[in-house]
């Protein structure tokens, strides 16, 4: 993913807190003002009980806000959107348990480079020599002749 330079404007609704963004497409909004729009009662039991999560991880997390507010202003939502809600929701709620799952994946590789590096000291590194010394060689160009 490409680095954005990132830079801070004022909120496009109350015009008193600085907001950090990264694109100019982006509409400014501070948390506070987001808060005070996705306050607002829901009627489906489906997704009110998906939504009932606590207000911190909403103050947080700009992505659970704005896929709140998107259901606020379109009334229903898709099930990529809805698991990776939920999935999120989750990760924020218990940070243990999804670092966890991360270390596991990390130590795993690791093992698996320390397995790939003892078979180049057992082996040998004549493999890699070859094919450093294959790359190193140059051929010569064909000389196109003008007829």
């Amino acid at each position: 993913m490409a680095w954005r330079p990132k830079y801070k404007q004022l909120c496009a609704i109350c015009r008193k807190n600085h907001i950090l963004i990264s694109s100019r497409n982006q509409f400014p909004i501070c948390t506070s003002c987001s808060m005070k729009q996705i306050n607002q009662p829901i009627t489906d039991e489906k997704f009110r009980k998906m939504f009932d999560i606590d207000q911190k991880l909403y103050e947080e997390s700009s992505f659970l806000r704005s896929i709140k507010s998107n259901y606020l202003r379109f009334g229903s939502l898709s099930e990529k959107q809805i698991d990776t809600f939920k999935r999120v929701a989750a990760e924020l709620a218990n940070p243990v348990q999804s670092n966890k799952n991360s270390t596991q994946k990390t130590s795993t590789q690791t093992v698996t480079n320390a397995i790939a590096a003892e078979a180049v000291v057992i082996g040998g590194n004549s493999e890699k020599q070859e094919s450093a010394n294959e790359a190193k060689q140059v051929k010569p160009k064909a000389k196109k002749s003008k007829k």
